[in-house]
């Protein structure tokens, strides 16, 4: 006799709505009184539909290893497909599988050399453009300088000029309409600016792969990459398909990596004894005017852990969502067929069995002596299994270098007090964060600022 019961419901829910407006605005507050209330599994409703939520590296590592399986990625992602088209993940399966190797190939060890000097390339010309002394937003920063980065590395050094002045606007259009809740063919506002935006993004797109076809020999980046890589089946991709899966790269590449590229920085200026460990170890480790090489790259380890906990305190894509086609078991549970299915990182990045002190900021957790993450299903900031995050690694050195060069050439401090997570239904990220800064070269000429990080 199967004994098993379907996941108990978070208090707090409304007639008919449920638990929507909650997990609209405060997602984080409702994934954690569902975890103290019911422990590593619960459950709440959005308008019609039943949602469970697991916890920790055995429960989230079934929902990785059942997808495509018992639980289904792609049809849960309509609210994606309307901005994109099927195309990666939210792609069906069969097609997902025939675009996987050239997945691997555009993030291989050997590209992702291009895409360092890419990198290296925009980052310092960001700096040099902050002048000697001055005042940003890193938030607002961050997201112009991933865009950049993400045009060099998968368009050319003219992107620019190839992109157009509107292109970031209209991706911005995009990102803003992106719900996994309001049904995304409905006639609204957002969604109208949507569909106009994606139409003049493809046209563009379209107009540098015809470029190409016409001259391959005179480019030397990701679209030329793409006609000479064959999928899975051997066949290569259309020029319809290269244009959605530009579409989806180009966003990726910036969207999410913004939001964690303002975060890391801002927490190491809000957590200065860490920060000066970063510092001696860029000071001892990169050469000033010399670009950053994987020598260099490899020997930042506490950087690459900075990274690490940025991830976990402040993960940019915290949505990641499977429907139910198969009734699956966790525990003494059973999520129903028909029900959505999602991971926390709101709750699975807290577990005071796996991290010590989880609510503090302590990159040192990740080192091998410590070994707190080294179980990565308990991290679900990327993903895992199968559908783990193949621009990971392109992602996680993007922030590695934009760290290094910064604290390389600038003395830095944090002037808004307390940033908060700025969240909405797409990718987290942080609200206004000024930072005052000074080129390290005048320190010696004019009074160090008190607050300043200096080593």
């Amino acid at each position: 006799m199967n004994t098993r019961i379907t996941p108990k419901f978070v208090s707090g829910g409304k007639p008919v709505l449920g638990h929507t407006l909650e997990f609209r605005k405060n997602l984080t507050r409702l994934d954690q009184r569902g975890h103290s209330e019911h422990g590593d599994i619960f459950a709440m409703k959005l308008m019609n539909k039943n949602m469970a939520v697991v916890t920790g590296a055995d429960y989230n590592k079934k929902f990785y290893l059942e997808t495509d399986k018992a639980l289904n990625i792609s049809d849960v992602y309509s609210f994606l497909k309307a901005s994109f088209g099927e195309v990666l993940f939210i792609a069906p399966h069969e097609a997902y599988m025939n675009q996987r190797p050239l997945l691997q190939a555009i993030f291989s060890r050997t590209k992702m050399v291009d895409y360092l000097k890419a990198m290296h390339i925009e980052i310092q010309a960001w700096l040099d453009g902050l002048g000697d002394e001055g005042e940003i937003d890193i938030s607002a920063e961050m997201l112009h300088l991933t865009q950049a980065v993400a045009g060099r590395a998968f368009i050319g050094p003219n992107y620019r000029a190839e992109l157009g002045e509107t292109f970031w606007q209209d991706y911005d259009a995009i990102s803003r309409a992106i719900d996994p809740v309001t049904p995304s063919h409905l006639p609204l506002p957002k969604f109208r600016r949507r569909d106009a935006a994606k139409q003049r993004i493809q046209e563009r797109l379209k107009q540098l792969i015809a470029k190409r076809r016409q001259n391959p020999e005179a480019y030397d980046d990701l679209i030329t990459q793409l006609f000479a890589e064959p999928k899975k089946d051997g066949q290569f991709m259309t020029d319809e398909e290269i244009t959605i899966l530009f579409m989806g790269l180009i966003f990726a590449g910036h969207e999410t990596t913004a939001g964690q590229a303002a975060w890391n920085i801002i927490l190491l200026l809000q957590n200065r004894e860490y920060l000066r460990l970063v510092q001696a170890e860029i000071d001892a480790n990169t050469e000033m005017g010399q670009p950053l090489d994987g020598r260099m790259m490899r020997a930042l380890q506490h950087v690459y852990w900075a990274i690490d906990e940025t991830a976990r305190l402040r993960p940019s894509a915290p949505m990641q969502l499977r429907t139910v086609e198969e009734p699956i078991e966790f525990g003494e549970h059973v999520v129903p067929a028909g029900w959505l299915l999602r991971v926390s990182s709101a709750t699975s990045h807290y577990q005071e069995n796996v991290f010590a002190n989880p609510e503090v900021y302590d990159p040192r957790r990740f080192s091998r002596e410590r070994g707190e993450g080294n179980n990565s299903y308990n991290i679900v900031s990327f993903g895992g299994g199968m559908h783990k995050c193949t621009g990971m690694n392109f992602a996680n050195n993007e922030m590695a270098v934009i760290t290094t060069l910064l604290f390389q050439q600038f003395a830095v401090e944090l002037v808004t007090p307390d940033p908060q997570v700025l969240t909405g239904v797409g990718a987290n990220g942080a609200t206004e964060a000024i930072i005052r800064y000074r080129r390290k070269a005048l320190i010696n000429e004019r009074p160090v600022l008190e607050t300043a990080v200096t080593v």
